[in-house]
């Protein structure tokens, strides 16, 4: 069975375009207004047994950015992506979400004064 990566990468934008508050990129244009939310990153780790299924242990990497004046923005897109995410069943064309959930959430000022990002880390078990 095909790798799958891609049919997560669909999953997650179809499930934060429909949840999330904020624009949703995987690569958001240069002149992209804020607030958004970007698929920024994944690593596999192959965790496959001797024998059986491929199974894979998937870190994503979503970032939230907000030019409004404080954190307060950027904490509400967060909070609305952990619970899009965290812990909720997600169905895949190809291959199977065993486990979805959020290992680490946070928000920091930018070197610029002005912007803030957000930062949710996932870990997304999957087989096929």
């Amino acid at each position: 069975m095909p790798d799958p990566s891609v049919a997560l990468q669909q999953a997650l934008y179809e499930r934060l375009t429909a949840e999330v508050s904020a624009p949703v990129y995987d690569g958001a244009p240069m002149d992209s207004p804020m607030p958004y939310v970007s698929i920024d990153r994944e690593i596999a780790t192959n965790e496959r047994p001797i024998a059986g299924r491929k199974r894979e242990s998937r870190l994503i990497y979503l970032s939230v950015w907000s030019d409004a004046h404080g954190q307060a923005e950027a904490k509400l897109i967060v909070g609305q992506v952990v619970d899009a995410l965290d812990e909720r069943p997600m169905a895949l064309a190809i291959g199977r979400a065993v486990s979805v959930r959020v290992i680490q959430a946070g928000t920091q000022r930018e070197p610029d004064g002005v912007t803030y990002q957000g930062s949710v880390t996932v870990r997304v078990i999957t087989t096929h």
